[in-house]
């Protein structure tokens, strides 16, 4: 029976670190808020060792640095679908420990899906159902109430069973390197804080802008960036998305001309009309050097052909995931598809070079690493014509036939 503890002072914390000091592998969940907020607002942190189920309060415990010399190396974090918990920690705790090791990525391995819930994971794993009655609970409220404080060490309460029965079965099937090869790049994207000049390239509907608008945006939306975060509101909450991109075609050199914007709450209008003129005028006089880049042309953009070969790879992928026990989104989607076909008629049909990535678009994950020796390499020799797939059809079921040339 593991000791439970609930921790509300800084004393309690420290004794809690000093007690689980050198433990090799915790799980940890958090709960937080992030309607309010551009920073998501820790309120409560699980913690799970085999002697011990906590919960911290960081509302209460003013100096968490306990918590980041708990989660120290070698200790490996065990989480599950915790991109987010990382990012919180980062930001709270300034570290984020060496080695995570993420359930969620380890069962899409497996055949459990992409993106499968806790709840139906533990209860494949361990055979218990889970009550999810305060999911939606307001975590920021004081005092807690039992039923809470239970569901949320229920978070961590199974993570270590759930972990165990995981890597028994990635060790048998050998796939335990490319889970911790996934679970590496979760981490690493939870170090910075992204580029508020690149975050205007988030903003949909901007398809067509003249390339000055675009410039003339990324200022708007790199000054909304910062303000947000300085004032730690919701960036929607500051000027929403339209308003900048409406800002950015109609570009008023005034403030008075920003009075009629739709949109624009006037107490953003008095606020912030300054700063949001200052950030055309930096736009609109900004160097042509320092225009955004077009995306490059797609080679054979206008092409039907690309949808139906990549169609057939799609195909193909799908066919060769269900042979892995793999969940298909974790080798390619369809537009790392189109991308490769277009990658392959521009280099002549000849497979492309381990790591390789169209310029000015974003690498493709199935042209690396474990992703291209399991499914990678074969998907560019049927788009080479090395592969040939047959549909064969019988009386109770359908079967997609792999011819290789190689096994000829």
């Amino acid at each position: 029976m593991r000791e439970t503890r609930f921790i509300t002072d800084n004393s309690s914390l420290r004794q809690l670190a000093q007690d689980l000091g050198g433990e090799r592998i915790i799980a940890l969940d958090t709960e937080f808020l992030t309607e309010r907020y551009f920073y998501p607002r820790l309120c409560l942190v699980q913690i799970g060792t085999p002697k011990v189920l906590a919960t911290v309060d960081p509302l209460a415990c003013e100096d968490l640095s306990p918590l980041a010399e708990l989660l120290a190396d070698p200790t490996v974090l065990l989480l599950h679908a915790g991109a987010q918990d990382l990012t919180i920690l980062r930001r709270r705790l300034g570290y984020l420990p060496s080695k995570v090791f993420d359930t969620q990525i380890a069962a899409a391995f497996l055949g459990f899906g992409h993106s499968i819930s806790y709840s139906r994971l533990v209860e494949s794993c361990c055979g218990v159902k889970l009550s999810r009655s305060r999911a939606y609970t307001d975590w920021a409220q004081r005092p807690l109430a039992d039923d809470q404080l239970k569901y949320a060490l229920d978070d961590v309460r199974y993570l270590m069973r759930v972990y165990e029965h995981l890597s028994k079965s990635l060790l048998k099937q050998g796939r335990l390197g490319w889970v911790e090869e996934e679970c590496s790049l979760a981490r690493n994207l939870a170090l910075n804080d992204p580029d508020p000049r690149e975050q205007w390239r988030r903003l949909s509907g901007v398809r067509g802008a003249r390339r000055r608008q675009l410039l003339v945006l990324r200022e708007l939306v790199a000054w909304r960036e910062e303000e947000a975060r300085r004032r730690d509101r919701p960036r929607q909450h500051i000027v929403p998305d339209r308003v900048l991109r409406e800002i950015s075609q109609s570009t008023p050199r005034s403030v008075s001309e920003l009075k009629n914007m739709r949109g624009l709450h006037p107490r953003e209008h008095k606020r912030s009309g300054m700063a949001i003129i200052a950030a055309v005028e930096a736009g609109l006089a900004a160097p042509d050097s320092s225009l955004p880049a077009p995306r490059r042309r797609l080679y054979l953009k206008n092409d039907p052909a690309v949808g139906v070969v990549a169609s057939l790879a799609d195909t193909y992928m799908k066919t060769r995931a269900r042979e892995l026990g793999l969940a298909p989104q974790l080798l390619a989607n369809r537009k790392d598809l189109e991308l490769i076909v277009r990658m392959m008629a521009e280099n002549g049909g000849r497979p492309l070079e381990e790591g390789t990535s169209s310029q000015g678009n974003p690498e493709v994950r199935l042209l690396d690493g474990w992703r291209r020796e399991v499914a990678g390499e074969d998907v560019m020799r049927l788009l080479a014509g090395c592969i040939a797939l047959r549909v064969k059809i019988s009386s109770n079921r359908v079967d997609l036939v792999v011819e290789d040339e190689k096994n000829s």
